[in-house]
């Protein structure tokens, strides 16, 4: 028969540990209030579930898991989150206005891609419309294309900031190429 390890002694060994935690957060997240948030739900949920813990367990490797878990619960949340604020904008936020805010100068490069590129660029990004339905219409498998679509955009990013220098960084909102080209 094993028996349960003291609450004191969890609680102490989780202090003790902390910075040891806080760098395996770190590595994972994006910012320093991320690490501090889930920390301390870990935490929370460790001393919660604090006697699940036998003698004969580690109590590190037993918090590292939970840890873990809490680590992906996170992730999921956070993607569930995106997903849903993405859908959200495409409702709420009308095609002009998206056009409004783009370089004029993108139009006129598009065709240096290369006419699949251009046309997934054109259906996914400016007309919204998913990457799987875009995938079914070209006869290509949706990994296919996000993978298409990933390279256009770092091409048509590149030809943007060759084309358009300095006025490229950041979203191209207010750009001057048109105006300088003329």
């Amino acid at each position: 028969m094993t028996r349960k390890v003291s609450t004191d002694s969890t609680a102490d060994v989780l202090i003790e540990k902390r910075a040891l935690f806080r760098a395996f957060l770190r590595k994972r997240l994006g910012t320093d209030a991320e690490v501090d948030d889930l920390l301390q739900n870990a935490l929370v949920k460790a001393m919660r579930r604090r006697d699940s813990v036998r003698e004969n367990e580690k109590i590190v490797a037993w918090f590292y898991r939970i840890l873990r878990h809490t680590l992906i619960d996170y992730h999921r949340s956070e993607l569930a989150r995106l997903r849903r604020d993405d859908a959200w904008g495409r409702e709420h936020i009308p095609d002009e206005a998206v056009s409004a805010t783009l370089c004029a100068c993108l139009s006129g490069l598009l065709p240096k891609l290369d006419p699949r590129a251009a046309e997934l660029v054109r259906r996914v990004d400016l007309g919204s419309e998913s990457i799987a339905k875009v995938a079914s219409s070209l006869k290509m498998t949706t990994n296919a294309a996000t993978v298409a679509v990933h390279r256009a955009r770092a091409r048509l990013r590149r030809e943007l900031v060759a084309f358009c220098g300095d006025c490229a960084d950041g979203a191209c909102l207010d750009c001057n190429c048109a105006e300088k080209a003329m």
